[in-house]
Formats: structure tokens, C-alpha cells, sequence
């Protein structure tokens, strides 16, 4: 056996890397409404997995305040956490941890839920779930519930943002969506 030549065969796969989400509302709202964002498309479509992954909602603070969370489900089992941050403290706090992929959650995102203070609100979501397979998806459908700023004038037009991303080899691979909706005060 000693001085054997040995002949390995390596199949190089090549690698592909893709994340995708998109999300809707409503075209349309009266002021005090209460708006819903739904998410679509969330996944890891790469062939490999991906580290950090994340989706995240930049919520439009301008025109709406955050008051809960459908969280959905995901197709691998993996347990993850809900972070936000606020307008008076960029530091991620977590809302929910240690959430079952498997499970569709209802968040309690209000204000007082959130333990707020008074000029305080909600101006990012992020849904934390590290590493995922590839072909990790969204199974039930994720939303977003905001109420509308009473005080938006007509016309008035704002855009919710969304991203998804994840690393593969210290590479971020990210996608972004965002959703524009208009006021329509009636009336004299």
C-alpha cells in the first residue's frame, strides 16, 4: 500500500446565491385607518445555506405606528427571534425570542405592550433567524399591522421598505420591496 497513487474526484457544484421577499398594503387609507402589510416570497433560494439571516420592515413613521405582528411560519425548524428598534433608541430590543419556525405567532406590538414612552414608537422590525438551509422559505404568510397618523392630509403619500438578506463566505446577499400608500381624506 505505501506509495499508492489514489485518485479522488471532486464534483464542483456551482454555487448559487439569491434571497427574495416582496410585500403589499393598501393603495389607499383614511387617516386613523388601520393599515396591514403582508410579506410574500421570503426565502433563501440559494443552494447553499446562508448565516445571519434576516427579513426586516422599516415602518414609515411619518404616516403610521406599529400595533402587532402575524409572524407566519417557515419551512425549516429553526428557532428565532423578533427584534425593534425606536425612534428614541437605535439599539435592537427584543420583542419576542426563542419563536418555533413551525408556529404562526401573534405579537402584541403596541406601545404599552412594547413598555414605550409616551413620544416613543416603533421604527424597524427584524426577524432574526441566523443560519438557514438553502430553500428556506415562508410557509404561512407573514403581516404587519400599523394605525394610520389621524393627522395625514390628502394626497399624502408614504412608502414602507422592506429587506431580506444573508451571508454566504462573509458576502452579504440582500433583496429589498417597498410598498407606497396614499391618504384620502373625503369630504368637503
Amino acid at each position: 500500500m505505501k506509495g499508492q497513487i489514489v485518485q479522488v474526484e471532486y464534483l464542483n457544484e456551482s454555487v448559487y446565491t439569491n434571497v427574495s421577499i416582496s410585500k403589499s398594503g393598501y393603495t389607499q387609507v383614511v387617516p386613523g385607518q388601520e393599515i396591514r402589510y403582508t410579506f410574500k416570497d421570503i426565502g433563501n433560494n440559494s443552494t447553499v445555506p446562508l448565516d445571519s439571516f434576516y427579513w426586516r420592515d422599516t415602518l414609515p413613521t411619518d404616516a403610521v405606528r406599529l400595533d402587532k405582528i402575524i409572524t407566519g411560519t417557515y419551512s425549516a425548524r429553526l428557532n428565532y427571534k423578533v427584534v425593534f428598534q425606536t425612534n428614541l433608541n437605535d439599539t435592537q430590543r427584543v420583542l419576542a425570542d426563542n419563536l418555533n419556525t413551525q408556529k404562526n405567532y401573534t405579537l402584541d406590538a403596541s406601545p404599552a405592550a412594547l413598555g414605550l414612552a409616551s413620544n416613543e414608537y416603533v421604527t424597524q422590525v427584524t426577524f432574526l433567524f441566523g443560519r438557514v438551509p438553502g430553500g428556506f422559505k415562508q410557509v404561512e404568510t407573514p403581516y404587519i399591522y400599523c394605525d394610520v397618523l389621524s393627522s395625514l392630509s390628502h394626497e399624502y403619500r408614504f412608502a414602507n421598505k422592506c429587506d431580506v438578506g444573508g451571508m454566504w463566505q462573509n458576502q452579504w446577499v440582500q433583496a429589498t420591496d417597498r410598498w407606497v400608500t396614499i391618504i384620502y381624506r373625503g369630504g368637503p
